[in-house]
């Protein structure tokens, strides 16, 4: 009787204890349930769109394409130049290169002028078509060549490039420019002016102007050969002239 009565307390102590774990794990099966439901959030999202509209413009220069001793064309430039030649011209390329770098359809337009020194042989454009207007009949005179290169529309990064050969002019003397560089003296000889690029867009107009292009010729380090130097080194570009317009939608 006396070892019963011993064990009663132990008996209810892990009775109680029992009851605690069972009520625990209740509770922690309820919150778990709980927890793993979907909660739905409802609301509106108000986003921005924007178009850009977007043209910009370059010329590169390359050459010379001629054999400064014998005047045979040449397929790499060379950056030698013949001095007051009496039976040959110089040859250069002219690129010019439009890009519609906005996100809506740009319709373009190119006007330039090629210098009095210089004249034009042709020009090929990848896209649309290219008016000259010339203040002579004959060819071969000191007198500008302007032209106007009607591209038509550029999709967005749509690409348009016009080259254009050109070649050194006699002066009246009957020598070819240039005709000063090979005394130990220097000469300008101006390629063209800055090419200006006119664009409608559905945003508004856009213009640009890049820079002009003028060589100059020093002597080559031997005074009397008829031989100069082009600087600055060929292929020149000019930079990128921009314009653009940007609309913001709500």
């Amino acid at each position: 009787m006396k070892r019963n009565r011993r064990n009663n307390p132990i008996n209810k102590t892990i009775g109680i204890t029992f009851a605690i774990l069972l009520i625990a794990l209740a509770i922690t099966g309820y919150s778990y349930s709980h927890w793993t439901k979907t909660i739905n959030i409802q609301g509106t999202i108000t986003t921005t769109t924007w178009d850009k509209a977007c043209v910009r413009i370059m010329k590169t220069l390359n050459g010379s394409f001629t054999d400064p001793y014998t005047g045979q064309d040449l397929t790499e430039p060379t950056q030698y130049i013949a001095v007051a030649s009496t039976t040959f011209p110089t040859k250069f390329q002219l690129i010019i290169t439009v890009e519609n770098c906005g996100t809506v359809p740009i319709t373009d337009a190119v006007y330039d002028v090629i210098e009095n020194t210089v004249e034009p042989i042709n020009a090929t454009p990848t896209k649309g078509t290219v008016d000259w207007y010339y203040n002579h009949t004959t060819g071969g005179e000191f007198v500008q060549n302007f032209l106007n290169w009607t591209i038509g529309t550029l999709a967005p990064n749509e690409i348009a490039s016009l080259e254009i050969w050109i070649q050194t002019l006699q002066n009246p003397s009957g020598k070819y420019e240039p005709t000063s560089g090979d005394e130990g003296d220097w000469q300008y000889l101006e390629i063209n002016r800055g090419a200006n690029i006119t664009a409608t867009s559905e945003l508004g107009p856009l213009f640009a102007q890049t820079e002009g292009i003028t060589l100059t010729i020093v002597d080559d380090g031997t005074q009397g050969n008829g031989i100069a130097m082009i600087t600055p080194t060929l292929p020149y570009s000019t930079p990128w002239a921009q314009d653009s317009r940007t609309e913001y939608t709500p």
